[in-house]
C-alpha cells in the first residue's frame, strides 16, 4: 500500500467520514455526498469511493464515483473530483490512475472525470487552482454522459464574509430591479419556514414536480428521489426553505450545505394572479442565511430558461467556469455504438430512464 493509503471502499464508516470531510473542507461539494451518490441506485447504478488517508487515518482527499450500468454496458463517472485537502494536490495523478484502473477492472467502456479547478477566482480556497497533468492521457474532453449530474460552472454571489455590513454590501451588488422586488416581497406577508418532516418535504417537492411539468422540464420523481431528499435533510446536508403566505405554501427551494457554502439546486413557486415575488423573497433569505454562517459565497447556480437566468443575474454573482470533463475510451466498439445511439438517447431521456431501470 502506498504511503498516502489510497483505497477503493464502500464501507459505511468511510462514507460517514467522507461526508464529514466534505462539510468541513471549503473544497467540499454536494455532488460528492454519500446520499447524493446513493440516489443513483434508483437507476440500478452503483456508488464507490476512492479515499486517501494519512497514517493517522485522516482523509487527505477522495472521489466518489458512480458506475452506471445498463445490461453489459458500463460507464464510470466521477462527477466532481478528486476533492483534495489543501496542500495535497500532488495526489491528483494517483487518483486519476486509480480511477482509470477501477474503470477497466469494472468492465466500463467509458470513464468520465470532471476536475474541480478554477484558475481565476476570488474564492480560490474552494478549488484547485492549477491544471495538473494527467498520468494517462485522456481520449478527449466533453460531457458525454449526462445522467450523472456534474457542474460546468458556479454562479458565486460574494458574501463579504466577516464584514460587519456584509448584507448591505451584497445588496449593493443586486440589480436595481432586484433590490426593488426583494423590498416589495418583504412587505407582502411572506413568511420563511423550513420543510423538515417527511410530509413537509414531500409537499414541497410536489410543488417542484408540478412546476416542472407545467414549464416543460424534467426533474426526478418523488419515488426516485424522495427517500434521498429526506435523508439529506435529516443529516443536515440539505435544507428546504419554503415561503408561506396566509398559511399556504407558495414556494420552495432545495439548498445544499456542503464545502462551507450553500448551493441552490432547484425550486418552484406557485404561479398565481397576484405576484407575491416569492422567488425574490426566498433567494434573499437564503443569502442572509449564508452570510450568517460566515460563508464566502452562495452558489445560486447556472442554467435555466432565459428568464430564470436573468432572475439569477439580478442577485449579482461571478461566473466561475470549470474545465470540461475528460474522458477515456476503454472499449472502442461499445463506445462507437454508444455514440451512434447518443442523439436518440438525448431526445428520449424519459424513455431511456425507464429502460435503464429495467436492468436493475
Amino acid at each position: 500500500m502506498k504511503d498516502n493509503r489510497l483505497q477503493i471502499t464502500t464501507r459505511t464508516d468511510d462514507w460517514k467520514q467522507w461526508d464529514q470531510f466534505l462539510a468541513k473542507s471549503k473544497r467540499g461539494i454536494y455532488l460528492q455526498l454519500s446520499d447524493w451518490l446513493k440516489s443513483y441506485r434508483a437507476f440500478g447504478f452503483e456508488e464507490h469511493l476512492i479515499l486517501s488517508k494519512d497514517p493517522s487515518g485522516q482523509i487527505q482527499g477522495g472521489m466518489g464515483l458512480v458506475l452506471a450500468k445498463a445490461g453489459p454496458l458500463k460507464i464510470l463517472v466521477a462527477p466532481y473530483g478528486p476533492v483534495l485537502d489543501e496542500g495535497k494536490e500532488e495526489l491528483f495523478p494517483d487518483f486519476v490512475s486509480e480511477f482509470y484502473a477501477f474503470a477497466k477492472n469494472s468492465g466500463a467502456f467509458l470513464a468520465q472525470l470532471s476536475a474541480p479547478i478554477a484558475t481565476i477566482s476570488d474564492f480560490q480556497d474552494h478549488f484547485m487552482t492549477s491544471r495538473p497533468a494527467y498520468p494517462i492521457a485522456p481520449t478527449g474532453k466533453g460531457l458525454l454522459f449526462k445522467y450523472v449530474i456534474g457542474l460546468s460552472a458556479f454562479r458565486a454571489v460574494k458574501l463579504f464574509a466577516g464584514e460587519e455590513d456584509a448584507y448591505e454590501k451584497v445588496r449593493s451588488n443586486y440589480k436595481a430591479n432586484t433590490r426593488r422586488d426583494v423590498n416589495k416581497s418583504n412587505r407582502m406577508g411572506n413568511e420563511l419556514v423550513f420543510a423538515e418532516s417527511a410530509e413537509e418535504i414531500q409537499k414541497a417537492y410536489d410543488l417542484i414536480e408540478l412546476n416542472a411539468e407545467n414549464q416543460g422540464y424534467a426533474v426526478r420523481s418523488w419515488d426516485d428521489f424522495g427517500a434521498t431528499l429526506i435523508s439529506l435533510v435529516d443529516s443536515g446536508h440539505c435544507m428546504i426553505p419554503c415561503c408561506q403566505n396566509e398559511g399556504s405554501l407558495k414556494g420552495a427551494l432545495i439548498i445544499f450545505d456542503a464545502g462551507q457554502k450553500l448551493h441552490y439546486i432547484m425550486g418552484a413557486t406557485l404561479r398565481e394572479k397576484k405576484d407575491l415575488l416569492v422567488g425574490h423573497f426566498l433567494q434573499d433569505q437564503v443569502i442572509q442565511l449564508a452570510i450568517s454562517k460566515g460563508y464566502d459565497f452562495y452558489d445560486i447556480s447556472m442554467g435555466g430558461s432565459p428568464g430564470v437566468v436573468r432572475f439569477k443575474e439580478g442577485f449579482g454573482g461571478e461566473v466561475l467556469p470549470l474545465p470540461e470533463a475528460q474522458y477515456w475510451v476503454l472499449k472502442p466498439a461499445q463506445f462507437f455504438a454508444y455514440q451512434k445511439l447518443l442523439p436518440w438517447v438525448q431526445k428520449n431521456k424519459t424513455l431511456v430512464s425507464k429502460i435503464v431501470k429495467k436492468f436493475k
